[in-house]
């Protein structure tokens, strides 16, 4: 039984004024000519997920009026010549394994939308549908989606496709355009992101007029070669991760409606070629992104934009604001300058940015707070943290109110990981601050913590003592407090069967209590030296000895910090 039995033609019957018929996710291997035959009106067929292997020139046969076919998700490898039904307007093979296309859309001149994505196309010239005499171009094509293949080139028979208004060929291997699009004057969305452009010429968008969104991120482009500015209603232009270096502001005069402008994660040193000169309109981006860049000076490169509202320079190597480079931003709400080497923001001081809502500059090299404020009248949210911040002035919002709709709101600066959490005057002046123009400060307090106070110990010995061989019998005297030296180094003493022991002379001194000899008797023989001099404030020198004497320590009892050991000398009476 194939797969195809679990679909009897007998549950079809009577349908043959069907119009719309979907079998997805059936495992049907093949396409189901039988009961197509059954329905010969179908005008939308859905074979999404059949784990079709082929497609026959006899497959379709009879379906006169089917204007739409979606087979996404399936196994196809093979399509025959002719295969297609000539009517088909919108036709989806994406998600396949197709690595040519056979001329099996040579013959649909009606067709509209083109779904090609996730295959394995390598080219394709000469498969796109057939323009015959007299018609010079296709009216018809007005989508193309080819992304994820791996197309080295764009074929040259779209320059006839004027109608053509998206086109995606994304996560390809094209290399140039050489102005196979030049004349696409209705295209609206170009998206060659994720493909190997290294080089753009003059007239590779020569009458794109039209064009609204570009996208050419992750290329190798490095020049513009002033191949953008017939993009006279380009609205988005997104040049993320290629490797431009010097980012000429002239490659884009002219594009009045630009929006949104891109150039992340290059390797952009230097924005040259300043507005002002032109007697072309200057553009009017709303939002310019160069982060992840090389920047190091700005150089006034920002004078002449119009209408700025969002500039991202975070992640670059900035080592200074100056008033030039922000001058005339007066639509200006949002400025990310983090991650960055600033050391201080004087040009915020000197220049008013009157709309300026959100500044963003943790992770820089500031060390103080003054007048950096004095040229933001409506800021609400700064963020410093992570700075190096120790000194807050108390007047540094002394001319800023945050204004949120109209109305007054609280501006929230934000000092985390700054030395100023951890410093008193600092800390005082916040709470200044924090008194004026409804100013609160954020920050959780990561001061070091304090070393601990140095100990002093006292040591408590008990030493017992014999000195002869024979029992001797002594009286016990009153305990004395004397004098002795702590070492650093250990206490040393020879084991029981040694002949003598020695004990080093002391570095640091401490009052210990040592009782005098109790009554005993020791049959041990101790040979002790002459002890080492001793300072001592009230023990007296000892006696001469006439015979050498016999010490034998009994209990030592003692109280030490960890890692530390006192050597006790104790003058022999």
């Amino acid at each position: 039984m194939t797969r195809q039995d679990a679909l009897p033609e007998s549950v079809f019957a009577g349908l043959g004024e069907t119009e719309m018929l979907s079998l997805t996710d059936n495992p049907l291997c093949e396409i189901p000519q039988q009961i197509l035959k059954l329905m010969p009106r179908i005008k939308v067929l859905d074979l999404n997920g059949a784990q079709i292997v082929n497609i026959t020139s006899s497959d379709f046969q009879g379906l006169k009026t089917m204007h739409t076919l979606t087979m996404h998700n399936n196994l196809v490898r093979k399509l025959d010549v002719n295969s297609l039904p000539p009517t088909i307007r919108y036709l989806a093979l994406s998600s396949n394994r197709i690595p040519n296309l056979n001329g099996a859309l040579r013959k649909i001149k009606d067709l509209e939308w083109l779904f090609l994505n996730d295959n394995d196309l390598e080219t394709l010239d000469g498969e796109l549908p057939e323009i015959k005499p007299p018609f010079v171009v296709n009216t018809h094509m007005k989508l193309l989606q080819v992304n994820n293949n791996r197309l080295k080139r764009v074929p040259q028979e779209l320059r006839q496709f004027r109608n053509l208004k998206t086109l995606t060929m994304s996560h390809n291997q094209i290399v140039s355009l050489d102005g196979a699009l030049s004349t696409t004057r209705l295209l609206d969305k170009l998206d060659l992101a994720f493909n190997n452009i290294s080089i753009l010429y003059p007239y590779d968008f020569r009458e794109l007029l039209n064009l609204g969104d570009i996208l050419l991120g992750h290329n190798r482009i490095s020049n513009l070669n002033g191949s953008l500015l017939p993009l006279k209603n380009l609205r988005h232009l997104n040049l993320t991760h290629n490797e431009i270096v010097d980012f000429n502001l002239q490659e884009i005069r002219g594009l009045r409606k630009i929006e949104v402008l891109d150039a992340s994660h290059n390797k952009i040193r230097v924005i040259s070629g300043k507005f002002g000169n032109s007697v072309e309109p200057e553009p009017k981006v709303q939002e310019l992104r160069m982060e992840y860049n090389e920047l190091r000076y700005l150089r006034a490169g920002l004078t002449g934009f119009k209408g700025l509202q969002r500039v991202i320079l975070r992640h670059n190597v900035l080592e200074s604001i100056t008033a030039d480079d922000i001058r005339g931003l007066d639509d200006l709400l949002f400025l990310d300058i983090s991650y960055n080497y600033l050391t201080t923001l004087d040009g915020t001081s000197q220049v008013i940015l009157p709309a300026l809502e959100e500044l963003r500059a943790n992770h820089n090299w500031m060390v103080s707070l003054e007048t950096d404020f004095d040229g933001l009248p409506k800021l609400c949210w700064a963020d410093f943290s992570h700075n190096r911040i120790l000194n807050v002035s108390a007047e540094l919002a002394r001319k800023t109110q945050c204004r949120l709709y109209g109305v007054n709101s609280t501006l929230r600066i934000y000092l985390q990981g700054n030395p100023a959490m951890c410093d008193e005057e600092a800390i005082t002046a916040i709470k200044q601050l924090e008194s004026r123009n409804n100013t609160k400060v954020h920050g959780i307090n990561e001061c070091p913590p304090t070393p601990p106070p140095v100990v002093v110990t006292t040591t408590t010995t008990t030493v017992t003592t014999v000195e002869d061989e024979e029992p001797t019998t002594t009286s016990a005297s009153p305990v004395v407090p004397v004098t002795v030296v702590r070492p650093t180094a250990e206490l040393v003493v020879d084991p029981p069967n040694a002949t003598s022991s020695t004990i080093e002379a002391a570095t640091m001194t401490t009052t210990t209590t040592v009782a005098p000899p109790v009554l005993t008797t020791a049959t041990t023989r101790v040979v002790v030296p002459t002890p080492a001099p001793v300072k001592s404030k009230t023990t007296p020198a000892p006696p001469k000895q006439t015979t050498t004497p016999k010490l034998r320590i009994i209990e030592i009892s003692e109280q030490l910090m960890p890692n530390e050991v006192v050597d006790v000398v104790y003058p022999l009476v």
